[in-house]
């Protein structure tokens, strides 16, 4: 550390200990940035894999890129449901059961905020509604029970993501425990680094404000 600059070495330990999720906005960064990562790395690993040398040809195919992006948007909006689920779970106790619904109706304002600032994508003109909908039934139900552990709200994602592959079905039907574990994975690695960021307190009175 010697001749480190103060400057160098702040620069260093912000990277190694990223700033807090105290309010919305760094809430919805973390969720779309996160939502995107899984969403992304999980449809073209397990394509390029399955799919080995013959990937480079097929990533240059204009059907296969439009069904890929399908699947990346599909997956993304699941994750970003699921992420949401998880993110009340550890805002709940914080919160108090008599903010249960509100804190509720503030992270769907989010899930509709996040999804509807982009432009909808070619096979959504009919926009989010649906999977906006399937959230706030979902997350009401969780909401009303125990917190379910990652790996278990993972499986919507898991799902979402093996039922949009643009990998036909008779190529992949045995390999749905391999998509699966690989969005778990990284599930629960996301959550892992939500637990440690979130400040639940500042974050539940900015999103109840």
């Amino acid at each position: 550390m010697t001749g480190m600059s103060s400057t160098v070495l702040r620069s260093v330990m912000a990277r190694l200990r990223p700033a807090p999720i105290a309010n919305v906005g760094a809430f919805k960064e973390f969720l779309k940035e996160r939502a995107l990562l899984v969403a992304q790395k999980c449809a073209i690993d397990y394509c390029r894999g399955k799919t080995g040398l013959a990937s480079y040809a097929l990533f240059t195919e204009e059907p296969f890129l439009k069904a890929l992006d399908v699947c990346r948007w599909e997956t993304f909006a699941a994750v970003l449901g699921d992420l949401l689920i998880l993110g009340e779970g550890h805002l709940r106790p914080q919160a108090g059961a008599e903010r249960r619904l509100l804190l509720c109706d503030a992270l769907l304002r989010l899930h509709a905020d996040v999804l509807d600032s982009a432009a909808p994508p070619p096979h959504r003109t009919q926009g989010w509604d649906d999977v906006i909908t399937a959230l706030a039934a979902r997350l009401q139900a969780a909401s009303a029970a125990p917190p379910k552990p990652a790996v278990e709200v993972a499986d919507h994602s898991a799902k979402r993501l093996f039922d949009t592959l643009p990998i036909h079905s008779s190529y992949r039907e045995l390999d749905e425990e391999v998509v699966y574990g690989a969005v778990r994975f990284r599930m629960i690695a996301v959550n892992g680094e939500m637990q440690q960021r979130i400040a639940a307190a500042p974050l539940i009175e900015n999103l109840l404000a």
